[in-house]
């Protein structure tokens, strides 16, 4: 490659013609956080460079833990660099210094001059230089939030612009002192933390009103007793979300004359009480506390323990009717007996007090001891928060995920069965240290916990790291109630920097000063893996983020780490290993994996068995626990459950099958006709991309008849994309003209409906099906289970194919309207619509298997806009589809879809889309196939009309 020639390129199609044809990694760039984010760039320059440059006025400690482990992954492949910043206007806290000099591969020097506030960033990749210039820091909000503009230019060593600034950094590295613990401490000593700006709105007022969680929280309670009637409901939400002041709203939304707030804990009381009063005002004595030490009976909002409220005497005081409002704080707690009583104190108070509504408040309804919460509340589950969901809505503090490489030795990695000499060896100690240290927080500025697998290894780490001078105490179930809640105190003064616990503090403890989650044993459950992380996620004066250092070895099911985080529970390994390979999360939080980590998860990924009948059993039942000990449907699922509808469609064909697979005794039955057609609406509407099939399903059930002008027009209004062209082709996929005879008879060959002069019915056969009233209840359940989609992610509805988004081959043709469906044997890589109005082309990246014309194809990205497509076999330019291909100059006829692998069983069948592309050049080649026989080609240089999200490219580039 002539590189001078491919700069040449991108400076023409970036200054002059963006018509010309040039590599993207060459074209100037304006790089935000609009489309992908700053840190997404600087980590794909930092991860191809030799060395690199950096200043920057200001640096925080969060905007660097966010390079940290692609600092460390390159100081592995021996790549160093330097940092020059500053001290004006005292923005860079010492800690930062501190913490810069954690970092081995990065030279440091300071600049003590005013109105130093330059933001740039120098890489030298060899054969060629860039350097981005603009706005941003290195701060994490700068990096992955702000309204941040950045240019990014290429060059070669001799171009003027990059090499002048080439020669002003150097520059400053020279003018800058070089930076040590000593002048560390100088600085330290003459810091002063600058005066900072309020970056919250202040109701001056002083009045607290509903956050983004409990607003829509507050009108579903009101709808499950208002609508539904219901004398009980159920609140789930990630701990620091404001549940308490939910209730408290709630309360004031109610206006009962009597309250009753229940917890396990007389410590908690008094917080309550306060943020009560803060929502509904009124005179001290309407408050009252009920405790071993406090017994105000009289008042109007009672805040008591559970053992005294449950107590006979107090009962016989207040009487049955006493509390027309009872809320019960930790409601997962409710069937906790105490030593050989039969009924717990929950249930004790929940038989006795008969009020006209109970509300149940926890953070963990999910139990590892068999308990169904959710009964306890007649299964009205009124409002559900996740900690992602809490995340997104600013409701907790970011928190900085870093899967970290375990230690190894002599070719040894901890995993499930190591013994505990191992674990808790003093090579493991020190090097879990250096790694915190690493990561931070250090020193004295560390609030810690630490999770271990047993009680032995965390007794010794505790002993191992008070050694070392690192005041940690080991806490355990066998502690009682003050002893840990000491250790907690002794944590948030500063007397200890770790607390070490197996499982206790998974929940009900609130430690808001915590700053670094550490955890050294294996992850077996998302569900526990969240709700530790959840222990760091409370706002807190001063609490920027929380770390959280995930050390992960050999470990059988650590891919759990990568699901946790994923919303759709997906077991489609492609995504998981995307997840991996190039996470993503919303806000300033970021997930990264050390190399070595992230090559071990993905090894774990490979041999996971995603779809083991164990895995959607246990789905099944913790559902079917939630809803009410009824059989769940796709809707339920969909809504609230813990794996996706397309796996549950794919494993057992219908939810009618998932049902009688699981159920003991199960009363529901299909005919023959009904359950093939239900195998039909799941596989061809339910799981379908396009929504516009189960919406006309569903009016058509409320109505008699709809017309094609009403629905564009009310699909129009709602965003979704739909025009006549697509009516058409829906009508044959209703009445089956669009399959096959084969598939016809396979779907039971029962026309849905009836299409005449723009006027859609259902057809008297359906009908007559739709008489059943269990047959009807299923394809309903099927239609909403696609339609529900609408509500969580309207926006990939609104054209016909959305960017970055996940289609199968099956769905692309069905959305690009083909009139009848083709045989996918045919369609191959690529198929032109019988009008030429659309070629899809589908691209699989990594070949590891022949397709059927002995071709084994490398398509390599050349860069974000660019890549290579080979011709079916024995085509050329002058072949009818090839030539057609060639007579489009603009973008619209090819649309691209491309996959990593063409392995299914490891990649899956679904291919990402990215967009429209028109062809840059053909040639026409000659290549040997697997036989060795000499097959004529057609290769094509496609170009993407938009660049792939910086993000999915690594993803599907790296390998």
């Amino acid at each position: 490659m002539n590189i001078d020639h491919e700069i040449n390129q991108g400076i023409n199609f970036g200054f002059i013609d963006n018509s010309i044809q040039s590599l993207s990694r060459y074209q100037p760039a304006l790089v935000t956080n609009h489309n992908g984010s700053v840190l997404d760039t600087l980590e794909e320059e930092l991860r191809s460079a030799t060395s690199f440059t950096i200043a920057v006025a200001f640096v925080t400690l969060g905007g660097l833990l966010d390079l940290k482990s692609t600092l460390a992954d390159i100081a592995s492949h021996g790549i160093r660099g330097k940092l020059i910043t500053s001290t004006y206007l005292n923005f860079n806290n010492p800690d930062v210094f501190d913490d810069l000099l954690q970092i081995p591969n990065l030279d440091v020097r300071v600049l003590n001059q005013d109105g130093f506030h330059t933001k740039a960033y120098y890489f030298d990749h060899n054969n060629y230089k860039s350097i981005l210039i603009g706005s941003s820091n290195l701060t994490q909000n700068a990096l992955k939030k702000n309204f941040e503009w950045n240019l990014r230019i290429t060059s070669t060593e001799r171009g003027d612009i990059v090499a002048n600034v080439k020669n002003e950094l150097d520059d400053l590295w020279q003018q800058a002192t070089p930076l040590t613990a000593s002048w560390i401490k100088d600085y330290r000593q003459n810091w002063q933390a600058p005066t900072s700006i309020p970056t919250r709105k202040i109701n001056n007022s002083g009045k607290i009103s509903p956050n983004a969680m409990q607003k829509p929280a507050l009108e579903a309670l009101k709808h499950l007793r208002n609508v539904e009637h219901a004398k009980k409901g159920l609140v789930v939400a990630a701990t620091g979300t404001g549940k308490t002041y939910l209730a408290a709203f709630d309360v004031q939304q109610f206006k009962p004359k009597r309250l009753l707030f229940v917890v396990h804990r007389e410590q908690i009381l008094r917080k309550a009480l306060a943020s009560f009063k803060k929502i509904l005002g009124g005179p001290d004595n309407d408050y009252g506390i009920l405790s071993g030490n406090q017994k105000e009976l009289t008042a109007r909002y009672l805040f008591a323990t559970v053992n005294m409220i449950s107590k006979k005497s107090v009962q016989n005081q207040l009487g049955p009717a006493a509390f027309d409002y009872i809320i019960i704080d930790e409601a997962h707690r409710v069937s906790q007996n105490q030593p050989g009583e039969k009924k717990s104190m929950y249930q004790r108070l929940m038989n006795f007090y008969k009020p006209q509504f109970m509300l149940g408040m926890t953070a963990t309804p999910e139990r590892t001891d068999g308990t169904n919460v959710y009964a306890y509340f007649d299964y009205h589950l009124a409002y559900e928060i996740s900690l992602l969901d809490s995340l997104d809505h600013d409701l907790l503090v970011p928190f900085h995920y870093i899967g970290v490489t375990d230690y190894e030795k002599d070719g040894q990695v901890i995993d499930d069965k190591t013994s505990l000499k191992y674990l808790v060896s003093d090579e493991r100690v020190d090097y879990i240290i250096d790694k915190t240290n690493y990561y931070g927080p250090q020193n004295d500025n560390v609030h810690g916990l630490i999770f271990v697998s047993r009680v032995t290894e965390g007794q010794e780490l505790a002993v191992k790291l008070a050694n070392r001078g690192i005041n940690a105490q080991f806490v355990s179930a066998e502690d009682t109630v003050e002893s840990r809640e000491k250790a907690v105190h002794q944590l948030t003064n500063g007397q200890l920097q770790y607390i070490i616990t197996v499982d206790i503090f998974n929940e009900g403890v609130d430690i808001p000063i915590l700053n670094q989650i550490v955890m050294m044993r294996p992850t077996k459950s998302s569900i526990i893996f969240l709700q530790q992380l959840g222990r760091g996620l409370r706002k807190f004066s001063d609490k920027e983020y929380v770390t959280v250092l995930d050390f992960i070895g050999n470990y059988d099911e650590n891919y759990m780490i990568p699901m946790a985080f994923d919303r759709s529970h997906s077991s489609n390994k492609e995504k998981i290993r995307q997840q991996i390979i190039s996470p993503n999360i919303s806000g300033v939080s970021t997930i990264h994996f050390e190399e070595v980590a992230r090559n071990r998860i993905l090894a774990a990924v490979s041999k996971a068995r995603l779809n083991d009948m164990k895995r959607f059993k246990s789905a099944y039942q913790t559902l079917k626990n939630k809803i009410g000990l009824r059989p769940p449907m796709l809707l339920n699922f969909a809504k609230m459950g813990s794996v996706d509808i397309f796996d549950i469609i794919s494993k057992f064909q219908t939810i009618y099958d998932m049902q009688t697979k699981f159920e003991d005794t199960f009363s529901k039955s299909l005919t023959k006709k009904e359950h093939s057609f239900l195998i039909f609406i799941s596989a061809e509407i339910t799981i379908s991309k396009r929504p516009v099939e189960a919406w006309i399903l569903k009016q058509l059930l409320a109505k008699t008849s709809l017309l094609d002008e009403d629905i564009l027009s009310e699909l129009q209004t709602q965003g979704i994309f739909c025009d006549q062209e697509t009516l058409d082709n829906v009508a044959s996929v209703l009445d089956f003209s669009y399959f096959s005879k084969v598939k016809q008879k396979k779907y039971g060959q029962v026309t849905l409906i009836k299409r005449n002069k723009g006027q859609w019915k259902f057809t008297s056969e359906f009908e007559q099906m739709l008489h059943s009233q269990v047959f009807r209840e299923y394809f309903e359940d099927a239609l909403d289970a696609n339609l529900w989609n609408i509500q969580q992610n309207p926006t990939i509805y609104h054209n016909r194919f959305t960017i970055g988004e996940k289609y199968y081959r099956s769905d692309i043709i069905k959305m690009l309207n083909w009139k009848h469906e083709p045989n996918y044997i045919n369609i191959g890589g690529y198929g032109l619509r019988e009008d030429g109005r659309f070629l899809p082309v589908f691209i699989s990246l990594k070949k590891t298997k022949t397709i059927q014309n002995k071709m084994v194809y490398k398509n390599t990205f050349l860069d974000r806009s660019t890549l290579p497509l080979f011709s079916k076999a024995g085509r050329s330019s002058s072949s009818t589809v090839e030539s057609k291909m060639l007579e489009q100059t603009g973008f619209g006829m090819i649309q691209l879809f491309v996959r990593k692998s063409n392995d299914d069983r490891i990649d899956g069948k679904d291919f990402y889309y990215l967009g429209t592309a028109h062809i840059l050049s053909a040639k026409d080649i000659i290549r040997k196939n697997s036989d060795g026989k000499p097959t004529k080609l057609v290769e094509f240089i496609l170009r993407l009309e938009h660049e792939v999200d910086l993000g999915l490219y690594r993803f599907l580039t790296e390998d």
